[in-house]
């Protein structure tokens, strides 16, 4: 029926990332000869609604300029108001990226999200979706790099796309023509699990079958992932990787040495396997590292990274090595460094050393690792509050303080397990590029 594409495919999408100077996200999104400007901007507010909660918010604006279409449509600001079309638009627009966005990590500030579309010709709309997605990436990488927010409050990707029936034909992202004399009208958003958001659909003449909207629903899951995959390809999409752990110095300290690239690391019960209790049976720290990555991979499609560390004095015969958390029989750092200390007492050699096991489990699957390894010795009391575990009794070799004495940026230029982690940075680097 088409001449210049098939029925199931879309037209050729483009998108000029970075469109205009002044906003935290722009861009000119094209589908064929529909063209749509979105901008993304933060404001350091939030609605009346929301104020003292500390969450944030986003809205949306929408509309059409004049020249969009071959008949000059008139501004909504010389009628007064606002109309009807543009109204269920931007709401529309608004409710679909909301969905895709933790506003409690927003804080409270708002994104205004604005889509001007400077031509017209069928799927305004969805094409409006689309563009605000990316304009948020870019407006939400620039925020955490200039450190307006401070995690990514992206839970998923959003697409949309255009649907209908013409004559009996299914037909993937109308144009004009085909929308103005199709039989069905179909808008469908989804996220990256092909759940739906929002379906807004009409039979303009006669009833539709269920059987067409299922398969209607299937062509439209095949169009959005042709729009993630462009995502994939032109967006600098934030990387976001489960710690199998809820250790908050842990993740902080993980977060601090990835700070600088489009990494965003969640902990286990941010990924939603909170309760998960893991056992760290094994005698070497790369099986209990990678039995904590890969109970959390079988559950999840995403990238995991696990670690698991030791402190091992050569006096001991390494110990506690491997069982360094549970030394004192229990998961109480102050026993285990009050054990310790009772069993070098009176002993001159304190040499040891830490050591870092890090795996990451990629989205293939596919096993990684990375050693750290941080010499030193044990001092003969605790001295500091910074840090945790052994860092109160621990001198790295070259220093004449503990772990628990340096600031968080000292400690992190030499720790065993900052450099499994710049191991692991060279390599994601590589990696995501």
């Amino acid at each position: 029926m088409r001449i210049n594409r098939q029925n199931d495919e879309i037209r050729e999408i483009k998108m000029n990332l970075n469109y205009t100077s002044n906003p935290e996200g722009s861009v000119l999104v094209e589908f064929g000869n529909t063209k749509v400007i979105c901008t993304a901007m933060i404001e350091d507010k939030v609605p009346y609604f929301l104020k003292g909660k500390g969450i944030g918010w986003l809205s949306c604006e929408y509309s059409m300029l004049p020249g969009a279409t071959k008949t000059r449509k008139v501004r909504d600001i010389s009628k007064g108001k606002i109309d009807g079309r543009s109204q269920e638009i931007q709401r529309l627009i608004g409710r679909s990226l909301r969905a895709c966005v933790d506003l409690s990590k927003l804080e409270e500030k708002t994104i205004w999200i604005d889509c001007d579309v400077i031509s017209a010709d069928g799927g305004t709309r969805t094409a409006s979706i689309n563009g605000a997605y990316a304009a948020l990436v870019l407006a939400v990488n620039k925020a955490i790099e200039d450190k307006l927010i401070d995690e990514n409050p992206i839970m998923c990707k959003i697409g949309a796309i255009s649907l209908g029936m013409l004559k009996g034909i299914k037909l993937l992202d109308l144009d004009y023509q085909e929308d103005f004399s199709a039989d069905v009208d179909l808008n469908l958003v989804m996220n990256d699990k092909f759940e739906i958001i929002e379906i807004q659909g009409t039979s303009e003449k006669t009833p539709m079958k269920k059987s067409d909207l299922y398969e209607l629903l299937a062509l439209g899951e095949n169009g959005i992932r042709t729009i993630f995959d462009l995502y994939e390809k032109v967006l600098p999409l934030r990387k976001k990787i489960v710690l199998s752990s809820d250790n908050i110095n842990k993740i902080n300290e993980i977060k601090e040495l990835l700070i600088d690239i489009p990494v965003d690391v969640v902990s286990k019960k941010q990924a939603g396997f909170g309760g998960m209790e893991i056992d760290e049976k094994f005698n070497t720290l790369e099986e209990n590292a990678k039995t904590k990555a890969v109970s959390i991979k079988k559950e999840i499609n995403m990238p995991v990274i696990a670690d698991d560390s030791g402190l091992f004095v050569d006096y001991l015969g390494g110990e506690p090595g491997v069982h360094s958390a549970r030394y004192s029989l229990s998961h109480d750092d102050r026993a285990n460094r009050k054990k310790l200390l009772e069993n070098l007492e009176n002993v001159d050699n304190r040499k040891a050393h830490f050591k870092t096991i890090l795996v990451y489990i990629d989205e293939e699957d596919q096993e990684h690792y990375f050693e750290g390894i941080c010499e030193g010795e044990i001092a003969e009391e605790e001295k500091g509050e910074n840090g945790f575990g052994y860092d109160n009794i621990f001198v790295p070799k070259g220093y004449n303080k503990t772990f628990g004495e340096m600031t968080d940026e000292e400690k992190n230029r030499m720790s065993h397990r900052s450099k499994a982690l710049e191991k692991f940075r060279k390599f994601i680097i590589k990696y995501i590029k």
